[in-house]
């Protein structure tokens, strides 16, 4: 019986991938938030976000690019603020390994997820990483669910300073920030996330770091208030400069050893599938996602590292 629930839903999984836009769409669409959603005239944070999915502008490719965004923030808020690179390369083999220092973090720069924390390399097999890592540039994860946006990034490994702490990754704040319109104050929520790649948990913060009035479904909280970072205001102020032009993004940094950093920008978050408790939210954060979007430019600089070459090293750290 396993195997043939496992056989029906490969099947179905194919079946789907298979559907038109139009039709894909509304049934990923129906399956997460149990109504059609309205692309002619979205109102609702999802189906904002599900619109961006489907018809994205081309300047959500660079932003998302977890390479050439990195420029965007050096010109915005400061270089400061970026986690130090070691490497980007299009084609990983054993010996790039040999360039790399004991411990650093291996991620793919077109996808989510795809992210390996080695803290000491001569543990590991370099022809096990070499493989792994060559195989994310072939994966089109993010394509199950059409975020087309991904689809426009050259894929590309980029090796970054360890942001470690007794062996373990620094909390995540994830500002969402929604700008309604001009003239009007942003709107943002914190997600802040504890644990990663152990027990994560996720607690929800307004600005002032009150207790958001809302949750997020099949996410489980730590049960406990974090006490406010000493660096929230400087937080708040990157992360409304980086979304500033654009009528919602969700901004993620890390805080590590009083220092903050911008891990990425994201523009479609959990591929549509917040769901909010309770679930009149979905439809006020769309209120305050200002819509239609303004015209975007497509003149943000590039990253001068990597965009030519297959292999280049961007920093050496002591």
């Amino acid at each position: 019986m396993t195997q043939k629930l496992k056989t029906f839903r490969e099947q179905m999984s194919s079946l789907v991938m298979a559907l038109p836009d139009c039709a894909f769409y509304q049934y990923k669409y129906l399956l997460t938030h149990r109504r059609m959603c309205r692309f002619h005239q979205p109102q609702r944070f999802s189906e904002k976000i599900f619109h961006r999915m489907r018809y994205p502008s081309p300047l959500f490719s660079r932003l998302a690019d977890k390479i050439e965004v990195r420029s965007y923030i050096a010109n915005t808020v400061g270089p400061q603020y970026l986690v130090p690179a070691h490497l980007i390369t299009e084609r990983v083999v054993p010996e790039t390994f040999d360039e790399l220092p004991k411990s650093f973090v291996m991620k793919a720069n077109h996808s989510f997820g795809q992210l390996r924390i080695v803290h000491d390399k001569y543990d590991e097999d370099p022809a096990e990483l070499a493989c792994l890592a060559n195989l994310w540039m072939t994966s089109e994860f993010p394509m199950r669910m059409r975020e087309k946006h991904y689809r426009y990034i050259r894929p590309r490994i980029i090796f970054e300073h360890a942001l470690l702490t007794e062996r373990r990754p620094p909390d995540d704040f994830k500002f969402n920030v929604f700008n309604p319109g001009p003239g009007q104050k942003p709107y943002i929520f914190i997600q802040h996330m504890q644990g990663r790649f152990e027990h994560l948990t996720q607690d929800l913060y307004l600005e002032d770091w009150r207790p958001a009035p809302f949750q997020l479904l099949h996410q489980k909280t730590s049960g406990r208030p974090a006490p406010r970072p000493d660096q929230l205001d400087e937080m708040l102020q990157i992360a409304r400069r980086l979304a500033e032009p654009l009528g919602y993004m969700r901004v993620d940094l890390y805080l590590h050893q009083g220092r903050i950093y911008v891990g990425e920008l994201t523009l479609t978050p959990g591929a549509g599938r917040y769901i909010f408790d309770p679930k009149e939210w979905d439809g006020l954060l769309g209120t305050k996602f200002g819509w239609p979007e303004p015209a975007l430019r497509e003149d943000l600089p590039t990253s001068g590292s990597g965009t030519t070459a297959a292999t280049v090293r961007v920093a050496t750290l002591e």
